[in-house]
């Protein structure tokens, strides 16, 4: 993650409670309160999870230290402060007036935040700086102009960005030399973040559009004004994007902008769209301004997203109330929860389709191969995939409080060619980035072994890589203030199926669940990590279902009696069943009852998605017979043979039996084709081929018939989306059954718009 780092002054502020005139009287004052432009932008980044620190000096005085225990108890890396015996720490006394203006009383060039220099220290952070911020406030003396400027080169020099908040104030703008550096300022950074009139003052421009034209015109690539409670709109070269703000009750405004830069700059560099981040910095100014003190209104996430969906954000404990009672809910009945493991935007969609029919939550996980901090097979990260997670829930009309976010399986296994510290290092990065972005149910694994090291890892090994990770997530989540729910163990495959044809299947020994559990107990105590001990909520076990290629396991209960009985020693915990991938109905029933409280399901979804696609393709072949020539099988099969790296070590046999595999298997092993650019295509010209045709009911008889009846009732719209969605929807529902026996059954019309499909 790249590492943001700003510098300038650190001070405390002195607030009149009373509004009034000036200091020519005595007033009532409060604080002290931790402040500085500066200071208040590096806290709000790390409020956000994002690494980060800052450069100044404060005096070895109490307004010092409280500036130092508050930067750094929230992550920020103080490490190039420096604290002067000689020199005071920096302070603001702030009046407001009657009309809300502010005054200030300033001591800044002559404290200890005019004595900042050049140190060993500064080089260092800013060899690690990817992201330089600079506040107009800052540029109060030569020294600092001089350091501003070496930082700049030296972040620019490395292929790092720069963003700059002018922050004009009337105190400070009379002064010629502080002007000039705000002009270089400018013309140096790569996001300008000025506050409404600000947008003209540093430019030759009569008028804003003219002010855009000439900012762009320097080089900068980004520009976002800020306009209070009225929102934020930002300016590229491709035009305008703008985002409302939201109405609170203003209490304190220093502050606010810095939060908003703090937020938008962080939100960028997170990946998201400039649309959620423009949202997400204009809740951070507004939630900063109803706070009184300059640094008491940086957020969490968490907070944030309650200021933007009031009564939704917040720790999130959804998750625990569904499945952490045990093996019994209320009313004695069951309580379990669908695991949907797909990044397929469409298959995601017919997630939220089903959870907005049934009022349930929705659990979404992606696994570490899937999606992860390099991108992943999907080339997304924790952030962007959380971000199109989101966009695809609020097109469902989903509200974003009943969507859960997990990781699967998140350990060294994509890195396990490497040797285990190099791979653990990568998994740890990982991890560190699902938390940061909001993911609440975690399952380590670190069962796999490494490069020179064996396929499975003994349990002591496994678990005490796993509290390494624990450790690395509750760090995180300390900084988002994200409420996490832990899976430990791995009695399965990697992730999709097993990778051999399935000769004998051991169902997971009693004793084996209690050495898992003890050998992570002690190893989370030794690295302290017991509270994320205390978080866990489910052990990995294997209750004797799986499927390969070719066949599906099916669930027996009297294999699993024992298994299921031990969870009566474990109060609080249950189980959770990967591979339950094709199992009929009845058993996912009876696995919810015998406490399998979580299950997963994934290639089983997109097998169902391919198989809608498929007859979908067939429907256009039996319409327009020269479609064949440019079918979706076609392009799916040259694809796969153009890139047979997802198929080829895991399909075996005849050259016909391997071809009948890469399109049919029950591993699914297509499903990594659906995002390239060759199959997307084919998929959006086969919908919009038959969009403008209506399907024939006897079509769709003949080729998806279950269904056919909700068709011919008018329950369903035969349009070619809503046929794909309803195919994946299907087996959601048997999930939906199993998990909420009894759960009132709504009609199809009222599952919300038409989703988009990629």
């Amino acid at each position: 993650m790249t590492k943001i780092v700003t510098l300038g002054e650190i001070l405390v502020e002195i607030v009149a409670e009373d509004q009034g005139d000036g200091f020519r009287r005595p007033v009532r004052l409060v604080g002290p309160f931790p402040s500085g432009a500066p200071a208040i932008f590096i806290d709000q980044v790390a409020k956000l999870g994002q690494p980060c620190g800052i450069v100044s000096c404060v005096g070895d005085d109490d307004f010092g230290w409280v500036n130092l225990a508050r930067l750094g108890d929230d992550g920020v890396d103080v490490r190039a402060v420096e604290i002067s015996p000689s020199f005071p720490t920096g302070s603001a006394f702030v009046r407001y007036r009657d009309n809300g203006e502010r005054d200030f009383v300033y001591n800044i060039k002559n404290s200890a935040c005019g004595q900042v220099r050049w140190t060993e220290a500064v080089s260092e952070l800013l060899e690690e700086c990817g992201h330089l911020h600079v506040s107009g406030p800052s540029l109060f003396s030569a020294r600092i102009i001089e350091m501003t400027t070496r930082a700049i080169e030296v972040v620019k020099g490395k292929g790092g960005t720069v963003s700059f908040d002018p922050n004009i104030r009337k105190e400070v703008v009379r002064d010629p030399e502080v002007r000039t550096a705000l002009t270089a300022m400018l013309a140096s950074c790569d996001t300008f973040l000025p506050s409404g009139d600000e947008l003209t003052l540093l430019t030759t421009a009569g008028t804003p559009e003219e002010a855009i034209s000439e900012i762009l015109g320097l080089g900068v690539t980004a520009i976002v004004v800020k306009n209070g409670a009225e929102g934020a709109t930002y300016y590229d070269a491709s035009g305008p994007v703008s985002a409302p703000g939201y109405r609170v009750e203003e209490v304190d405004p220093t502050g606010a902008g810095d939060c908003f830069d703090a937020t938008f700059v962080t939100c960028r560099l997170q990946g998201r769209s400039v649309q959620e981040s423009l949202a997400y910095a204009n809740a951070s100014g507004a939630r900063a301004v109803a706070i009184k003190g300059p640094m008491e209104g940086t957020s969490t996430l968490a907070e944030l997203d309650d200021v933007r969906s009031p009564g939704e954000g917040g720790p999130k404990r959804r998750l625990t109330s569904l499945i952490s009672r045990g093996r019994r809910g209320d009313g004695h009945k069951p309580a379990s929860v669908t695991s949907v493991c797909s990044a397929h935007p469409t298959v995601v969609g017919a997630a939220m389709r089903q959870a907005a029919v049934d009022g349930t939550v929705v659990l979404i996980e992606a696994t570490c191969n899937q999606v992860n901090h390099q991108g992943g097979y999907t080339g997304l990260t924790p952030a962007a995939f959380r971000d199109q997670v989101y966009g695809i829930a609020d097109r469902a009309g989903l509200p974003r409080r009943q969507v859960v976010l997990g990781g699967d399986h998140l350990g060294p296994n994509p890195w396990r060619h490497l040797p285990a510290e190099a791979a653990l290092a990568e998994a740890e990065a990982m991890v560190a980035a699902y938390v940061s972005a909001g993911y609440e149910k975690i399952h380590l694994d670190t069962s796999m072994g490494c490069q020179g090291e064996p396929v499975h890892l003994a349990d002591e090994v496994t678990a005490e890589r796993a509290a390494r990770l624990a450790v690395v997530a509750q760090a995180a989540a300390g900084v988002t203030d994200t409420s996490l729910r832990y899976v430990i163990g791995t009695e399965v495959p990697v992730p999709g199926g097993s990778v051999e044809e399935i000769e004998r299947l051991e169902v997971t020994r009693p004793e084996a669940v209690a050495a898992t559990l003890e050998a992570h107990r002690e190893a989370f105590a030794a690295a302290g990590a017991e509270a994320a001990f205390d978080a866990v909520i489910a052990v990995v076990a294997q209750p004797g279902v799986e499927f390969d290629d070719r066949n599906v396991v099916v669930y027996q209960p009297e294999l699993a009696a024992e298994l299921s009985r031990a969870l009566t020693g474990m109060p609080g915990l249950v189980f959770e069943a990967h591979s339950t991938d094709y199992q009929p109905a009845g058993s996912l029933v009876r696995l919810v009852a015998d406490g399998f409280a979580i299950l997963k399901v994934g290639p089983g979804l997109t097998f169902a998605l391919r198989e809608a696609l498929y007859a979908l393709d067939e429907m256009a072949t039996a319409l327009t017979p020269d479609w064949s020539e440019r079918s979706l099988v076609k392009v799916m099969e040259k694809e796969m043979l153009d890139h047979p790296g997802y198929w080829q070590p895991y399909y075996r046999g005849t050259p016909d039996q391997q071809r009948l595999l890469r399109h049919f298997s029950y591993s699914d092993r297509i499903r990594y084709y659906w995002a390239a650019p060759g199959p997307q295509e084919a998929v959006r010209d086969l919908l919009a081929h038959l969009s403008g045709t209506r399907i024939p009911a006897p079509l769709i008889s003949q080729f998806l018939p279950t269904l056919y009846s909700r068709v011919t009732s008018g329950e369903l719209d035969p349009t070619p989306q809503e046929l794909v969605l309803a195919a994946v929807g299907d087996v959601l529902s048997v999930y939906a059954d199993a998990c909420r026996p009894g759960l009132p059954k709504k009609p199809a019309k009222s599952a919300g718009p038409t989703l988009e499909m990629p």
